[in-house]
């Protein structure tokens, strides 16, 4: 609804808006070219922005704008040394431009421009990666968050520990979802105090837990998967505060009449689990192609929340140390299998953390940030950290020759001839060693010897890439839609602006008042504080007070938390209202009405309740006393 159809008074108009402010907003955008131009030229600018700081270039300033606009800072375009500032400082660094000003619009501003961290998985060759749903080893995919780690007595229910499973299940997958449910509670152990509680699937084919196993209960998610609640910590109040969650992630059966075990493409399992992963609440990108092989992203929020992953949860064989490693040492020399890390990686040798790559050479020579924290004996397994750990997933292959850990060959035939350098060798429990090249009758060089010997027929498979990696926040196709968001939003509030004084700072405040949560993020937002100081009469003379002065005002005045109760907030945006359209008008004498509501001056807080008990609202689901008194006044 616009502000400039007849008949409709200020606040009559102001909340018809905030009913669904969305789609007035859509229908604004629909009908509005020049909107829909920047949002069509911002999605085809957003490929070319590889990080924040680009946005700054000259060929980028239109996608600038659209970003400032989304978080009411479109007055800072021309603020560049503010801005490189913004967009290259770590935000969470203490001393930072961002954490200074104090500004929720500029954190908000740097969060959209900030590198996701995203663990990414990639399920190499088509032809060569599968999965299984259902049966006693159905593929799964695990996850845990920050807190994961953390010990209980650091947890709250508001950040709670956990953990997820997504299981494909065709149906058949009761052993493989009992598994996942045991080992999240035995994880919960230590050597000196093991947990030896378990779950099984019983002869009606329920899945039920051994004693000493606690109960968990299940629900259906949004894309119709059974999940597994299981609570394996609370606090003293009796809230969960470490939680394991197994997701049997719902999968097409076999045929009718087809036996064996159902092998799902890789392409159809990403696809799945993507879905499954979202309706969790992760934001995920997926690319289930059956030509160029699947991948799957699981994108970090930009601030750590319970969906904010643990970048070490797993690992990754990645080389087998060539000699001892002691902790005198700073440079570990790798060869071909140190070629493939970078800068930033957490090496592990089992759950021991060896420690941060700084640099590689072309020889593969790896630097550490600091000398490595424990001895590494020769031929241990060095394992690079990521956030997230696969069972089950990869083609089974059956060697047709045996070979010796005295050696670096492998023939495992024409099955294997899609395998790709840096492709994982296991024979189920144990690294075999990792592909170097692979020739097209499937004859295998590794990048070291063997670490396993295998002989004829042994059965093979070949675990996918998992790596921690960086996303482009302009990547991130959840991050633009926000953003894209933000900006329609302003261009609306913009408008209703235009056609009536202070709309758009009325709907700016509802919308973004609740947020705040200290009188220095109010006074850091120009907007909020001319809504405040006008309600509060002092909108003149605020300007000309002592800092502290105004720090002192504001804080006895606002009662910020009151700003969370919805008829509240309504209620000091359509005072704003009125009293914009009072000054608008170039009134000479005050409204009656209007002082006592600005309380002679005094604010808010007083005339408005004496206001409120002479005219209460008249029931449920009316407008306020105020709301309805101003209304009839400014129709």
């Amino acid at each position: 609804m616009s502000g400039s159809l007849s008949g409709f008074s200020p606040i009559s108009t102001y909340l018809s808006i905030v009913k669904d402010e969305q789609t007035q907003v859509t229908q604004f955008v629909k009908s509005t070219p020049a909107v829909q131009r920047t949002v069509a030229a911002f999605q085809a600018d957003t490929v070319n922005i590889a990080t924040g700081v680009d946005l700054l270039s000259s060929k980028n300033q239109s996608a600038l704008q659209v970003v400032l606009g989304a978080y009411n800072m479109s007055v800072q375009s021309q603020e560049t040394g503010v801005l490189r500032q913004l967009l290259t400082q770590d935000p969470s660094a203490s001393n930072s431009l961002v954490r200074q000003l104090g500004s929720t619009a500029d954190l908000d501003f740097v969060r959209a421009t900030t590198d996701r961290s995203a663990i990414s998985l990639s399920f190499g060759d088509p032809k060569a990666a599968s999965f299984t749903a259902g049966g006693s080893s159905a593929s799964q995919l695990s996850v845990s968050n920050l807190y994961y780690a953390e010990p209980n007595s650091s947890l709250t229910a508001a950040m709670p520990a956990k953990s997820w499973s997504y299981v494909l299940d065709d149906g058949t997958g009761g052993a493989s979802i009992a598994a996942a449910l045991t080992t999240a509670l035995q994880s919960t152990g230590t050597t000196a105090n093991p947990v030896t509680g378990s779950y099984s699937v019983s002869a009606s084919g329920t899945i039920v837990g051994s004693a000493g196993a606690p109960p968990f209960t299940t629900n259906k998610d949004s894309a119709g998967n059974t999940v597994y609640n299981l609570t394996l910590a609370s606090d003293s109040k009796g809230a969960a505060i470490r939680i394991a969650n197994v997701v049997g992630v719902a999968a097409p059966p076999l045929g009718a009449g087809v036996s064996g075990p159902n092998t799902l493409t890789a392409s159809a399992a990403t696809a799945l689990l993507g879905t499954a992963l979202t309706a969790t609440g992760f934001n995920v990108t997926t690319n289930p192609s059956a030509q160029t092989g699947s991948t799957l992203a699981i994108v970090n929020p930009i601030s750590n929340g319970t969906l904010s992953l643990s970048p070490i949860s797993y690992t990754s064989f990645a080389a087998l140390a060539p000699r001892e490693i002691m902790t005198s040492q700073n440079v570990l020399p790798l060869g071909t299998a140190g070629q493939s890390m970078t800068a930033g990686q957490v090496l592990m040798s089992g759950s021991s953390e060896i420690g941060t790559i700084k640099s590689v050479d072309s020889l593969g020579n790896v630097t550490l940030t600091a000398n490595s924290s424990i001895d590494v004996a020769k031929g241990a397994t060095i394992s690079v950290a990521i956030g997230a750990g696969l069972s089950h997933i990869g083609p089974q292959i059956t060697a047709t020759s045996a070979a010796a850990t005295t050696g670096a060959t492998l023939a495992l035939g024409r099955t294997a001839s899609d395998l790709q350098a840096g492709a994982i060798i296991t024979d189920g429990s144990k690294v075999v060693g990792v592909v170097k090249s692979v020739d097209s009758a499937g004859n295998i060089t590794l990048q070291a010897n063997l670490a396993v010997a295998v002989a004829v027929g042994d059965t093979l498979g070949v675990v996918p890439r998992v790596a921690d990696t960086q996303t482009a926040a302009l990547a991130d196709a959840s991050n633009v839609k926000s953003i894209l968001s933000g900006y329609e939003t302003s261009q609306y509030e913009a408008q209703e602006g235009q056609q009536i004084p202070g709309m758009d700072n009325a709907l700016y405040f509802t919308r973004t008042m609740p947020a705040i949560t200290s009188i220095n993020q109010l006074m850091s937002d120009t907007t909020l504080l001319k809504v405040v100081t006008t309600n509060l009469g002092i909108a003149s003379t605020y300007g000309a007070l002592p800092f502290a002065e105004q720090q002192r005002v504001l804080t006895s005045k606002v009662k910020l938390s009151s700003f969370s109760d919805p008829a509240t907030l309504q209620h000091y945006a359509e005072q704003y209202l009125a009293l914009t359209g009072e000054q608008t008008a170039g009134a000479g004498n005050v409204d009656p009405a209007l002082a006592l509501l600005s309380g002679g001056g005094g604010g808010y807080d007083v005339g408005a309740s004496l206001f409120n008990s002479l005219y209460p609202s008249s029931g449920a689901g009316n407008s306020s006393g105020l709301t309805g008194i101003l209304a009839a006044l400014y129709a």
